[in-house]
């Protein structure tokens, strides 16, 4: 009898315990999205004139995937799962279906695209904005679908001029030749109109919408691991995978947990994209290195010496010393 009755207080620890994780689980997820409501992405009415593509409006907001309507931008907090079918699933286990966006988004040099994927080139006779744009990629073309990629950097010193510009560093996936969706742990400086750095991961575009994470914190000196992984067993058509963007000084993550859409052949081990950069000055301390970068293919072998390959800079204006150097394991960014 005192047998069962020890094994019924163990079974109420037990249940009591679960109990404090869930709620403490719940809580932190409550706080994310709270701290998320409190940041609002930056609007292209904030930006001078000299940097807004023509035809973009005021109320989008900037994101690593050029200019959207707000109400393309969805959030998938902690704990929640992005579908393939578009469904966010909560932790709970409830399924949440996000309003189709029937808006257009347009890129970062103002080619609009509507929501079903049609395109319409900016008027070329329109002065370009002030340089918007992926500045520099390490990137390569797979002949194997990919299982992870991940890489670590270090935060760099806030810009010396700190005007409008919008800076995003990040390694990522997508596909080829149809891209379909971009998969990216995103280290962003004023990403929330804030004059500050954050840590968020993103997926876009399902049905025109957006997706990221809650944002976290960083400073200059944090060192930022981004990792984009399938979570099945190697050799799989993984339906799940998961986007960290995490803050290894302060502990802190922003995960998606998401579908890919389609087998993942476009890797990237570091990428500068800006907004609205008008001088040299408004580029953070650099250069910027990614470092420790590890690729495996669907079958977690790794890719021994990815073939990486660079960007044309030469028409970029301002002209700030743009360079790219790389190794089997690292990506340095120069500007």
């Amino acid at each position: 009898m005192k047998r069962f009755a020890r094994k019924g207080r163990a079974w109420a620890c037990m249940g009591i315990i679960v109990t404090m994780i869930s709620l403490s689980i719940a809580a932190h997820a409550a706080e994310n999205a709270q701290a998320t409501a409190a940041l609002q992405l930056t609007r292209v009415g904030s930006m001078p004139a000299s940097a807004k593509p023509t035809g973009v409006p005021d109320d989008y907001v900037v994101t690593p995937n050029g200019y959207f309507s707000p109400d393309c931008v969805a959030t998938v907090h902690e704990g929640d799962r992005l579908q393939k079918n578009g469904l966010i699933q909560h932790a709970s286990g409830v399924t949440e279906k996000v309003t189709t966006c029937g808006k257009a988004n347009y890129t970062l040099q103002g080619d609009r695209i509507e929501a079903d994927g049609r395109r319409t080139l900016r008027n070329a006779r329109t002065p370009p904005p002030e340089q918007s744009g992926w500045v520099q990629a390490a990137n390569y073309a797979s002949s194997k679908p990919i299982g992870r990629i991940v890489a670590t950097w270090t935060v760099p010193t806030a810009p010396a001029t700190k005007d409008d510009q919008v800076i995003y560093f990040f390694p990522g996936l997508e596909q080829l030749p149809d891209v379909q969706s971009i998969l990216q742990p995103v280290l962003g400086w004023n990403g929330y109109n804030d004059k500050a750095w954050t840590l968020a991961s993103w997926n876009c575009c399902v049905d025109g919408t957006t997706f990221h994470s809650d944002p976290v914190p960083a400073k200059a000196g944090d060192v930022v691991i981004g990792d984009t992984y399938s979570t099945c067993a190697a050799g799989q058509d993984c339906p799940t995978w998961k986007i960290d963007s995490r803050n290894t000084t302060t502990g802190r993550t922003s995960s998606l947990t998401t579908d890919p859409y389609d087998d993942l052949t476009w890797v990237f081990g570091g990428v500068l994209e800006v907004y609205n950069v008008s001088t040299c000055g408004e580029y953070p301390a650099g250069p910027i290195v990614f470092h420790n970068i590890q690729v495996y293919d669907r079958n977690n072998v790794r890719v021994a010496s990815p073939p990486w390959g660079g960007s044309d800079t030469s028409g970029i204006n301002p002209q700030c010393n743009y360079g790219l150097s790389t190794t089997a394991t690292s990506a340095t960014i120069s500007y």
